[in-house]
This record gives structure tokens, C-alpha cells and sequence, in this order.
């Protein structure tokens, strides 16, 4: 079940757990569990309105919009670039990686095989992808070399934490689309930090960060 973190009229900021589906509904969609909460408490809102993604296999925070004017102002502030998010993710620790850093690529997303590729930025359909990292914890996860990313998204494509990590041959454990070798069951990508302004200030949720020792 996600957990409500904080909630008005107009939104709700829940923490998605691992393996949930944030959008759609069903037993194991976000919406409905959320609607079932929410009546929990005597709430019956206009709707529940998925206002933007997590994976599947990431956990971490999300704001819902409970009314349509609620989603349409969201929606405008996620495509005006207002909406700031940071994860913490636990990461394969390949030799002589930067304990800080810019990644900068291209990626296409090709939709038949639901995975992003590292492009050339002249391919049709490619896009810009930027994030700024810095490692707050490394150590080994069954004496591999291992570490956690603090991670801040500039740009939001699809899977790009994970492809621009694999590419530089630190995936994400347990994600063997995009190079990991590691058998992980559990969440290894958490949002631990949203963001957006909401009238006239700006609201900020965290969360804790991912620790090497928990599995």
C-alpha cells in the first residue's frame, strides 16, 4: 500500500512502494489503493489524476492530483520544468568512477522493446538527457564493489537513470536490462526528494536515502 505523506484539496504526496504500478488501475495500481485510503478516512475526492511516472521497480515519492483543475496546473508545472526530484539509488561500482559528476548523452527510447538506448544526437527522435550525481556512501554488496548515488534529474526521459548509469558500466542492482549482474529483488532506485511550487511557495518532501546495508 503506498503511504500518504501529506495531503490537501487539491493533491496527494504518497510514497509508491516497490513493484506497484503508479498509474493505471487494479489491485496493485497506486490510484486504487490510494481511492481506497483516501476513503478510509472519509474523503472522496473528484479523481485520482497521475500526473507523472515511476518504474515499477523504483519506489519513492509522487504527488497525485485529486481534482482536474488540481491536474491541469500540475501538468503545467511538470512541462514548464518546475517540478525537481532527486533518487538515491544503489549502483554496481565499476573502477575509477567519479565520486561526483555530470552524465550528458542522447537517448532514444525504442517502444517495441520498452528499453533507451545511448544515440547519436543526430538520430531522429533522440533527446537530451542530464543529471548530476554524487556518491554518499560506498562499500561492497556480496564482495562486489558497490555504492550509493545521490542523483538530480535535469531533463526526465525515459529510464534515464538507469541506461545513462548502465552505459558507464555502474547499473543499478538488480536490472538486468541495462547490465546488471546482480540478483536484487528489492527497490535499488528510490525518489527521496520532491519538489514544485504551489501558490505562491515552493513545497518540498523527502524522504531517506538508500543505505548499502539493507537489503
Amino acid at each position: 500500500m503506498p503511504t500518504i505523506i501529506h495531503i490537501t484539496d487539491d493533491f496527494a504526496v504518497i510514497f509508491k512502494p516497490h513493484g506497484m504500478l503508479s498509474e493505471g488501475e487494479g489491485d496493485n495500481s497506486v490510484p486504487t489503493a490510494l481511492r481506497e485510503a483516501l476513503a478510509e478516512r472519509g474523503i472522496t475526492p473528484e479523481g485520482i489524476y497521475t500526473v507523472h511516472r515511476l518504474d515499477r521497480t523504483t519506489e519513492g515519492l509522487m504527488v497525485y492530483a485529486l481534482t482536474k483543475s488540481a491536474a491541469a496546473r500540475l501538468s503545467k508545472i511538470i512541462a514548464d520544468g518546475e517540478l525537481e526530484k532527486e533518487y538515491s539509488a544503489k549502483i554496481s561500482l565499476p573502477e575509477s568512477f567519479p565520486e561526483s559528476g555530470e552524465m550528458r548523452d542522447y537517448l532514444f527510447f525504442d517502444r517495441r522493446r520498452d528499453k533507451s538506448f545511448v544515440a547519436d544526437s543526430a538520430r531522429r527522435g533522440a533527446k537530451e538527457a542530464i543529471l548530476t550525481y554524487k556518491l554518499t556512501e560506498a562499500g561492497e554488496v556480496r564482495e562486489k564493489p558497490a555504492a550509493v548515488a545521490r542523483i538530480k534529474l535535469q531533463t526526465g526521459r525515459t529510464h534515464q537513470i538507469r541506461v545513462q548509469f548502465g552505459s558507464r558500466k555502474a547499473p543499478l542492482f538488480g536490472d538486468g536490462k541495462y547490465g546488471s549482474r546482480v540478483n536484487y529483488k528489492r527497490a535499488s532506485l528510490r525518489c527521496v526528494m520532491l519538489s514544485f511550487p504551489w501558490r505562491g511557495e515552493r513545497l518540498t518532501f523527502e524522504c531517506e536515502e538508500l543505505k548499502l546495508g539493507s537489503e
